[in-house]
């Protein structure tokens, strides 16, 4: 090939050839330089024994902490589709996979580090890392596998104990990390010190990276697993065999995030260290003052004379009297003085402190401190205790806060990570995640949504009366024509003669403690004659008949197939998008008992026997921008 015909080559400044255009994939920033002690891994910002003592030094601190993890995660939890998987299309196998993994019968779950420790449970587990996660900036959860390296649980490793290894490059100059010898081959040394260390009364214990040892599973994964020695932390690479102990169990190890540090998280309380020691110094200076009594509250002045050294026996021991019964009457007699008798003598007792004064100040200065450590926690009032500023309005509110902005994301992103080390990349498990229950929301709507989607994952498979449970209705009654112990996949069927047939009317019509209050149609036809715009519909449902939307009030009529007559009922503060959604929806009935029914209030529309009118249709460039074509 000549010169003319060979491809041209760009030059852009910086880059040099497709290698580096690939390198710039990953992050190019300069990484974290923390020291790292030979064998023991890198120095935290920290010392998390130092960090972790102080849940027994501070009680607001040591109460918020414990709230946090339970509400977190102590609660439970729920196996439930994944968000980008149709709860329809998931597979079944992945969720008995999933299901054996969290509450098997071959499951194990440790909280302390003996084999022979008691029975524990999931929550327990991870209720105990999320401590850890708030307390000292990150938390270890290390994953427990049989004979086939399959996960079967997971195990509390404090998280104090825990330091990070460093992946060495040929510019550290890679060691082993026990004998301290160079590493030639280039492959090992590549990932020489990966991985986390145990240090624990003068001993290691070395721990692999979470995923490492699944390495090269995906299709287009084409990597090697790595293996660390439990004993000498040594890595191989492709193989555990050529290790020379038992290799290693994997670490899940989280970090709270933190600008200051790459390697560890920082707790978000450490910005209160201060406050929690000046309020420790005053709880201190408080018991020392109940007990001695130290700061004198007056003192006794004798003038013209000297007391004898038996009246000042008497007087101290008089003195030591006041402070155990400080109460009681006393009575200070002098007998005799030394000299100048000829002269007036005055005993005079001057006080010189307020005690009261000095109570109040000390309890404004704690209360200030509880305020600060409260804060940086996040936890509401309520929460640790405090009732002077709540009543039963402000408390909901602030369960509500503390749920949906604390400690909702918290739930979210703890869910995830377990989601892509367990789920996906140990157990193979894509259509499967793990949902965990929120207090305090107060929520009908959403706890609505989280309890039809725990419906969905079970296809339907739970009794009505126990679905309705759920969502919060009370269970059906005795002479409903459908029996609460009918499975919620079976509702329907009969009446459309059809597997997995749409509810019967009945089933779809909204509940009575939603309704409002009650509007003859005389009334309402007269009204809608008068509205502009509104746009109505008619339905190919086995339930609904026709529709009609009333943009201005933003009203939703529904007209009900009933035997006889039909019945209409108006949704109130319906937005545009659901009636557009209802418009446009395969199937009406459906997408109204999921979507509508509970929840939006209504008015009954009574005496109802015309159909519904038609127009004015709203012009298209009038069309609010929140309804989808």
């Amino acid at each position: 090939m000549s010169e003319d015909d060979a491809p041209a080559k760009v030059h852009v400044s910086g880059i040099e050839s497709a290698d580096a255009m690939s390198k710039a994939r990953s992050s190019t920033q300069l990484p974290d330089r923390r020291i790292q002690v030979h064998g023991t891994g890198i120095k935290p910002p920290y010392n998390p024994y130092r960090l972790a003592s102080f849940l027994e030094l501070n009680e607001t601190l040591a109460v918020g902490i414990r709230k946090k993890a339970r509400y977190e995660v102590g609660y439970g939890f729920s196996i439930v589709p994944h968000a980008d998987v149709d709860a329809e299309d998931a597979s079944e196998e992945e969720r008995e996979t999933a299901r054996g993994f969290w509450r098997g019968r071959r499951s194990r779950w440790q909280t302390k580090a003996r084999r022979s420790a008691e029975p524990t449970t999931p929550e327990e587990v991870l209720e105990l890392a999320r401590q850890d996660y708030h307390l000292v900036g990150w938390c270890c959860l290390e994953i427990l596998v049989d004979m086939e390296g399959t996960p079967v649980g997971l195990a509390h490793v404090p998280a104090n104990t825990v330091r990070v290894r460093k992946p060495q490059s040929r510019f550290d100059q890679p060691r082993h990390p026990e004998e301290g010898r160079f590493i030639d081959n280039d492959e090992a040394a590549q990932y020489a010190s990966r991985g986390y260390v145990q240090v624990r009364d003068g001993r290691r214990r070395y721990f692999g990276e979470a995923g490492d040892r699944y390495r090269g599973r995906g299709e287009d994964d084409g990597r090697d697993p790595l293996f660390v020695d439990r004993e000498t932390g040594e890595v191989a690479v492709g193989s555990a065999e050529r290790l020379p102990n038992a290799p290693a169990n994997e670490l899940i190890f989280l970090a709270n995030p933190s600008p200051l540090a790459d390697d560890y998280g920082i707790p978000d309380w450490v910005s209160a260290i201060r406050t929690i020691s000046a309020d420790e110094a005053a709880k201190d200076y408080n018991r020392a003052f109940f007990d001695n009594d130290t700061i004198p509250r007056f003192v006794i002045k004798v003038t013209g004379g000297e007391l004898s050294e038996e009246s000042k026996r008497d007087l101290k021991q008089m003195l030591h009297g006041l402070r155990e019964e400080s109460h009681r009457a006393v009575i200070l007699e002098v007998e005799k003085f030394q000299s100048k008798l000829d002269q007036d003598v005055e005993i005079e007792l001057e006080p010189l402190g307020q005690g009261i004064s000095e109570e109040m100040d000390f309890r404004l200065f704690r209360e200030k401190n509880e305020h600060e450590i409260a804060k940086v926690l996040e936890l509401p009032p309520i929460k640790i205790g405090n009732t002077e500023t709540s009543n039963r309005s402000n408390s909901d509110v602030q369960d509500r806060e503390f749920a949906l902005e604390v400690i909702q994301p918290e739930q979210h992103k703890f869910a995830s990570r377990l989601y892509q080390i367990l789920h996906q990349q140990a157990l193979g498990i894509l259509d499967w995640t793990v949902e965990f229950e929120l207090r305090g929301a107060d929520q009908p709507k959403e706890d609505a949504d989280i309890a039809r989607r725990k419906i969905q994952a079970v296809r339907g498979a739970i009794p009505v009366d126990r679905a309705l449970e759920m969502i919060g209705e009370e269970p059906l009654p005795d002479d409903h024509p459908v029996d609460g112990d009918t499975l919620v996949a079976n509702v329907g069927r009969e009446e459309t003669g059809q597997p997995g047939g749409t509810p019967a009317v009945e089933n779809q019509l909204p509940p009575e403690e939603n309704k409002i209050g009650e509007r003859a149609w005389a009334d309402v036809e007269a009204d809608l004659a008068t509205k502009d715009p509104i746009e109505q519909t008619q339905f190919d449902s086995s339930t609904l008949a026709e529709g009609l939307y009333d943009f201005g009030e933003q009203e939703l009529f529904l007209s009900f197939k009933r035997e006889g007559q039909n019945s209409l009922y108006a949704y109130v503060d319906v937005p545009p998008s659901k009636w557009a959604g209802l418009v446009q929806a395969s199937s009406t009935g459906s997408y109204h008992y999921d979507n509508i029914r509970l929840d939006y209030p209504y008015v009954e529309i009574t005496n109802f026997h015309d159909r519904l009118p038609e127009g004015p249709s709203p012009d298209p460039d009038d069309v609010p921008d929140d309804i989808p074509t």
